[in-house]
């Protein structure tokens, strides 16, 4: 688990990549982020003109909506279609990363000027090679 944490860490420009895998289904990112927007399915579905049921099956995932109606519901959810049909980076990161003082300083690193990230990086890239070779001298 650590190496996960320090991959994370180490590849902040690849996390969404990596993220991928352990992806949620697009019924639980509608779900979420129409939560965090306190939007009811009967709201939304106000607001791109269909019927409630409509949203209902497509956040239990037993239907998928078209392109155009992932394009309005994006719309009327002020977010991207690709924060709908793969979650964002960090909804993601905080489904995965249960150590909360790890994920408060991943989030501080984010915020940081490029050339300090690269610092950081190069700090976690040195003691990742150190902690290898230990292993490799050690067995």
């Amino acid at each position: 688990m650590l190496l996960f944490y320090l991959f994370l860490l180490y590849n902040l420009t690849y996390l969404p990549i990596f993220i991928l895998f352990y992806m949620a289904s697009f019924g639980e990112h509608l779900k979420e982020l129409r939560s965090e927007k306190n939007i009811s399915q009967s709201e939304l579905a106000d607001l791109i003109g269909m019927h409630s049921t409509h949203i209902s099956r497509y956040e239990r995932d037993l239907t998928q909506p078209t392109l155009e109606v992932i394009k309005k519901i994006a719309e009327a959810l002020s977010v991207s279609t690709d924060a709908l049909i793969y979650g964002s980076s960090d909804q993601q990161a905080k489904n995965k990363i249960k150590d909360t003082e790890l994920l408060t300083m991943f989030n501080k690193v984010q915020s940081l000027e490029d050339k300090d990230i690269s610092v950081i990086k190069s700090l976690i890239s040195a003691y990742i090679l150190k902690t290898d070779l230990q292993k490799n001298l050690n067995g």
